[in-house]
């Protein structure tokens, strides 16, 4: 009972500080300080404010997205046939702040038309970038315009909209991140560290390409067929480790473009879950297992208070595979200063798997 009590004490108090329904007498005290969270630590992860009245700023952020065809590998010696946006997948981080004007030129140099929509941002009608609806779509050669203010603080993302080929082009890399900083900066937490987090899905096939189809564009059935999973475009062990310092409150900005649900799981720490699709949570909850479903965004926090190495990963498991083999896929390392350099991966062969051809590697 005693260990139970020592687990759960600090997720309550967790609660109670984030909630403020806790007494300054109950806030004072200190839990087991091998707890993973204690109370001074909670205390140092801020909450977002509401978003006020957004002014115009005057400054005006351009951007330019081109658009085309290109090589990517997702993990070392995986190629597939991608869509590139200025060269990378995905595409770059869009910052701006409440009440910038905003400018970005899309130049189209596929060989399919395409458009861009805001995901989560408060646009007008004609900038949502919905080909076939609010826009014509971009031709191939040609470039469009999007216009618009930078509507509210918050985490966002921005991918194809086409009329036929949204899938086909998300899933071969048309997509990025869309970050809106808060006007007035005083009335928001600082971090110590931020860091983006990108989750995507590639169904590659054998010979490299994107799915399975001339072009290289996944088709409705390929596009189902995942077998590579990303984070900021790069599959485990590709992905580049997170550095921390004990004591550093850390956001993380989460976005899921993929058209599978992924339960992020954080090993070693708990995390406050602050905002949901650009939203300020009222009531930000403790967890160390946040569903991220597709077209989600995610503003988490947690306190860097237990040293080591430890692994921040998608807890559907078949989702850190590369192919058909693991680990791979969703899985980041989160690595403190002055820890012990990573562990070499066993040298023992791997079994053999059971016969029949039940194994897990591709259509999950």
């Amino acid at each position: 009972m005693n260990e139970i009590a020592t687990r759960v004490t600090p997720v309550l108090l967790l609660a109670g500080l984030l909630l403020g329904i806790l007494p300054a007498a109950a806030q004072a005290e200190t839990p087991d300080p091998h707890a993973y969270l204690t109370a001074a630590a909670v205390r140092k992860i801020p909450r977002l404010p509401d978003t006020v009245t957004i002014r115009p700023t005057g400054r005006t952020r351009e951007y330019t997205l081109d658009i085309r065809p290109g090589p990517w590998e997702p993990a070392k010696g995986v190629g597939a046939a991608a869509i590139t946006i200025n060269g990378t997948v995905p595409g770059p981080v869009i910052r701006a702040t409440e009440g910038d004007r905003v400018v970005v030129t899309v130049k189209n140099n596929l060989e399919e038309s395409t458009a861009i929509h805001w995901h989560g941002l408060h646009v007008p009608n004609a900038m949502d970038g919905v080909e076939g609806l609010t826009q014509e779509g971009i031709n191939p050669g040609q470039a469009f315009r999007y216009e618009f203010l930078a509507s509210h603080a918050g985490t966002f993302m921005y991918h194809s909209h086409s009329h036929a080929r949204a899938v086909e082009q998300i899933d071969a890399g048309l997509y990025g991140m869309f970050i809106i900083d808060p006007q007035n900066a005083r009335g928001h937490p600082r971090f110590d560290r931020e860091v983006l987090m990108m989750l995507s899905a590639w169904a590659i096939a054998d010979g490299g390409g994107h799915g399975a189809t001339p072009g290289g564009h996944a088709n409705a059935m390929a596009g189902m067929a995942y077998n590579y999973f990303t984070i900021n475009g790069k599959a485990y062990p590709d992905t580049p480790e997170w550095t921390v310092k004990k004591g550093e409150v850390v956001r993380v900005r989460i976005a899921n473009v993929s058209n599978l649900i992924h339960p992020m799981h954080l090993h070693g720490h708990d995390f406050a879950v602050l905002a949901k699709d650009g939203e300020p949570l009222k009531n930000p909850q403790p967890m160390n297992t946040v569903n991220v479903a597709p077209g989600e965004t995610y503003d988490i926090a947690f306190v860097a208070n237990n040293p080591g190495a430890w692994m921040f990963h998608c807890h559907e498991l078949h989702h850190t595979m590369n192919g058909s083999s693991q680990p791979g896929g969703l899985i980041q390392i989160i690595r403190y200063e002055g820890g012990p350099p990573p562990a070499q991966p066993s040298s023992a062969p791997r079994p053999a798997p059971p016969s029949g051809g039940g194994g897990h590697g591709r259509g999950h």
